[in-house]
């Protein structure tokens, strides 16, 4: 496949190193930024052409489109993306807003593309090998999630404005949301407060209640920095998982039964070592473009998440100028 990226930041570097790491599987032709230079200095660095947004969507050679851009400008280059004929990967969160999610699904189904909402995460296949890990150990009883960073002050522009749709919750609150809700389904109930400076979260705790009776709680934060452990609680016993977010090598997924202790690292269920994460991203696009969307991240599970950081957001006082 021939990748197209729209950024130059830091995730759009990292995604650029996972499509060089798959050499022949996948090429990198265009990159666009809003400065010719940065774009440039950005194809020097891996590959492709240096060029704008819209020309990279213009390229017939660019056949799927990775968004690497801020939070409030997801929405209008995914549906220029559509439009043009180019399948989509787009960064978490998707969108500001369950109503934007829909307006991009609209323009993909209409121009019968693919689209996926990129929570690589739901990639790696330490989480299939998690789900096999449960199912053993019975009906879940509890569970909690974390994403926290200590980002320093001044709080980075992108994450301390209400325009960008900044806060901890949009940045890496949608992860523990995004694996709760993959554990057990749409919430019941959900309940959220939050540290508020300038109209956005810079750290929100919360409380869900799932359909199997699950009972989860997450933290997140972007002035806080926490360890990045998992737990689940299921009838037969429990699991902690390490480093759930990049799946860092020898990061450790820890079963506990009345049996005793088993613990497995990364590299115990990864069918292709050595690939870095968003390679893997990249491979999941590919395995899933005749069918539009992936299921590791399917447009109705982006709906549910959107759903739940809709609640979320307007239960700790979080409202975009435009709601």
């Amino acid at each position: 496949m021939k990748w197209g990226i729209l950024g130059t930041g830091n995730i759009a570097t990292k995604f650029a190193t996972g499509l060089m790491a798959l050499g022949t599987r996948a090429e990198l032709v265009a990159v666009g930024s809003r400065d010719p230079r940065k774009a440039q200095a950005f194809c020097a660095r891996f590959a492709g052409t240096g060029m704008s947004y819209t020309d990279v969507l213009g390229d017939p050679r660019v056949e799927v489109v990775y968004i690497s851009l801020p939070n409030h400008e997801h929405a209008a280059w995914s549906i220029a993306a559509a439009r043009a004929g180019k399948h989509v990967l787009c960064e978490k969160p998707a969108a500001m807003t369950l109503t934007e999610l829909e307006t991009m699904l609209d323009a993909a189904r209409a121009a019968k593309t693919f689209f996926m909402e990129g929570f690589l995460w739901r990639c790696h296949p330490r989480t299939a090998q998690l789900r096999t890990i449960l199912r053993d150990l019975g009906p879940l009883q509890s569970a909690h999630a974390a994403f926290c960073f200590d980002g320093g002050r001044p709080v980075k522009e992108r994450l301390a404005k209400i325009e960008f749709g900044g806060g901890a919750l949009m940045d890496v609150g949608c992860y523990p949301l995004s694996w709760l809700r993959w554990l057990a389904g749409e919430p019941l109930a959900l309940s959220a407060t939050a540290q508020l400076e300038n109209g956005v979260d810079l750290s929100t705790a919360g409380a869900l209640r799932f359909a199997n009776g699950l009972l989860a709680t997450f933290v997140t934060s972007v002035v806080s920095a926490q360890p990045t452990i998992n737990r689940v609680y299921a009838a037969a016993g429990s699991v902690d998982v390490h480093e759930p977010w990049r799946n860092s090598p020898g990061a450790p997924l820890i079963v506990r039964t009345a049996a005793g202790e088993r613990s497995y690292c990364t590299e115990d269920c990864t069918k292709d070592p050595g690939l870095p994460i968003h390679a893997l991203e990249a491979l999941a696009v590919h395995r899933a473009l005749p069918d539009h969307q992936a299921p590791e991240m399917s447009w109705a599970d982006s709906r549910g998440q959107a759903v739940t950081m809709d609640a979320l957001r307007h239960c700790i006082g979080v409202h975009w100028i435009n709601e």
